[in-house]
């Protein structure tokens, strides 16, 4: 499967979420993180992820991502094996996400910005307080 339907398969499904009445704004903390806004936005509108953001998503979907490059007249078998894993994840991701967005507590979690300085910040002053 290349990137380009991988990120196509993400698209329409986001988009099912955010008919079904999801707020993108949770869908995007629990596959980004809740800082990248702009670029789920953006990735919505049409312009396709990268490396960096699909080995994200897919490792809080709780996946392994791998970048398989194959010979051109790969093994129908092996063909097959990588296009069924892709499209296992694909319709777990589906589920896993409607749990998760289902749950205030995971999704009010997955809302708080964990790194950066203003997260930096908030957890020192959490420290500081709790001592």
């Amino acid at each position: 499967m290349k990137i380009e339907n991988i990120n196509e398969a993400l698209r329409v499904l986001f988009h099912e979420l955010v008919n079904d009445g999801y707020k993108r704004r949770h869908i995007c903390s629990l596959t980004l993180g809740a800082q990248l806004e702009p670029q789920f936005e953006s990735f919505l509108k049409g312009n396709d992820f990268g490396i960096k953001p699909l080995q994200r998503l897919v490792q809080n979907m709780g996946y392994k991502f791998n970048i398989i490059i194959t010979p051109e007249d790969v093994d129908s078998d092996v063909a097959k094996f990588i296009d069924d894993s892709n499209q296992e994840f694909l319709s777990t991701c589906k589920q896993l996400l409607v749990e998760r967005l289902n749950d205030t507590n995971v999704v009010r979690s997955a809302s708080v910005a964990k790194t950066g300085l203003l997260a930096n910040i908030t957890n020192e002053l959490f420290d500081s307080i709790t001592k």
